[in-house]
């Protein structure tokens, strides 16, 4: 008996390594999506609704790509170190790579800014959007 439950762990845990890794990759893209929504946010000076509108697709998408890793990573179990796995790569993200990720957002928000400004400008632009 003791020997089929040592056989029968070692099944279970074989892919655990792979499955971790395969969500904290899906944690790290949660993590993407969400500087990519807040890059767009500041870009765009959103207001009560956009920012509304931004944030649930923001979680829809979050929600697509978490369903997506464990149904592909796992078969659709879903067992604690995989949410854990999660959550270590929307760490990872948001440690690592936000910071850099969020001064060249503001970096092309200030020129994608003063570009719209420059076409607000115009005569013909102020005439079609009076």
């Amino acid at each position: 008996l003791w020997k089929a439950v040592r056989l029968a762990m070692l099944f279970s845990t074989i892919g655990q390594i792979h499955v971790f890794l395969w969500m904290a990759g899906a944690g790290a893209l949660i993590g993407a999506l969400c500087a990519l929504a807040a890059a767009l946010r500041r870009l765009l000076c959103a207001g009560f609704w956009l920012t509304l509108a931004i944030d649930a697709a923001t979680g829809l998408g979050a929600a697509v790509v978490l369903i997506a890793a464990l149904v592909l990573g796992n078969y659709g179990v879903v067992r604690l170190y995989e949410l854990l796995g999660a959550v270590a790569g929307l760490a990872l993200f948001r440690l690592g790579a936000e910071p850099l990720l969020g001064a060249a957002a503001r970096v092309v928000g200030r020129c994608a800014r003063w570009i719209f400004q420059k076409i607000a400008n115009f005569r013909l632009i102020k005439v079609i959007f009076r």
